[in-house]
């Protein structure tokens, strides 16, 4: 991990300033006011990681909590329609305030939550890229459909370009910058003392990915990235997905594998002039789909994107 630049250093600091305050007048302030959510959600499980370390699952992408005495730091925070409950799981874990939230990149179920936090004082962390998305309406592969605008508060106050790092409690947490991997934006959130890491949606515990290549990513990235995450993992290292089950570096290193092996079966395909239903009619997941084959991307939906990408069909920005 790399410290952060100098101009990096300096947002930083200026978001600290602001954070501070904001913790200071939050001790008068009246609980963070949050939405009428109109059908009942479920309630955020929450699951102890390591000291001060807390999963949150239940509102969309996980959400991983780091509490100390000087206040909570997030790793996303799900979508906007759970933001109450988890608010008040949050309550639950620790009275101290959210000073931070780190965005892993800018899809709705990782982002939803920046709004009322931002409201209550916390400071939205991203790369520079998710700020610049979540400005704009922009297509979301996953679900086929289109996101809003983010309000301006929701937006990311601090933004960095490759590295920065944040302290709390006499520890601190490493955020790096992996490029054009599940998205243009992803950020992987290292502790090196619990020796644990947040790696968004870069891995899918529960099935095969979804790469957004109209967002900017790619398999070559996610590959990369992987292999970066796995160079710094030991034995001992949780690995927490964007979605699913806590992983070990074993499972994330079954993934990549698959990853390369699909990849390259898909990529001879295309240079052998080869069309996408032929391919799918070879179904080259087929030994990977017991393991990987009941998530939310089908094995069609990942080969077809792993297609679209070889094959030079990748989407503008």
């Amino acid at each position: 991990m790399h410290a952060p630049g100098t101009k990096n250093l300096t947002r930083l600091l200026a978001a600290l300033l602001l954070s501070m305050a904001a913790f200071t007048s939050a001790q008068g302030q009246a609980p963070v006011q949050t939405p009428a959510v109109a059908t009942a959600k479920p309630e955020y499980r929450v699951q102890p990681l390591r000291t001060g370390l807390y999963l949150l699952q239940g509102g969309g992408g996980n959400v991983v909590l780091w509490a100390a005495p000087d206040g909570v730091l997030l790793i996303d925070d799900g979508t906007a329609a759970a933001a109450p409950q988890l608010i008040e799981a949050i309550g639950r874990i620790t009275h101290a305030p959210v000073r931070f939230v780190v965005n892993t990149h800018w899809h709705p179920d990782h982002t939803g939550g920046n709004e009322a936090l931002a409201r209550s004082g916390a400071v939205i962390l991203a790369h520079e890229s998710v700020r610049e998305r979540l400005a704009i309406p922009q297509p979301v592969e996953e679900t086929e459909s289109r996101s809003p605008v983010a309000p301006a508060v929701a937006l990311p106050l601090v933004t960095f370009a490759t590295s920065a790092a944040l302290h709390l409690a006499g520890d601190r947490v490493d955020l790096v910058h992996v490029a054009d991997a599940h998205s243009d934006g992803d950020v992987v959130a290292r502790w090196a003392t619990a020796n644990v890491v947040a790696v968004g949606d870069l891995y899918w515990n529960a099935g095969y990915p979804f790469i957004e290549l109209a967002s900017g990513g790619s398999l070559p990235g996610v590959v990369a990235a992987l292999e970066a995450i796995l160079a710094r993992a030991d034995g001992q290292t949780l690995v927490i997905p964007g979605h699913g089950a806590i992983a070990t570096r074993a499972e994330l290193a079954a993934y990549r594998d698959m990853l390369v092996a699909v990849g390259k079966r898909v990529r001879a395909a295309v240079e052998q002039g080869q069309s996408v239903e032929e391919v799918l009619a070879a179904h080259p997941t087929a030994e990977f789909d017991e393991r990987y084959g009941r998530g939310g991307a089908t094995p069609e939906r990942f080969v077809r994107t792993l297609y679209r990408e070889f094959a030079g069909g990748r989407s503008a920005r």
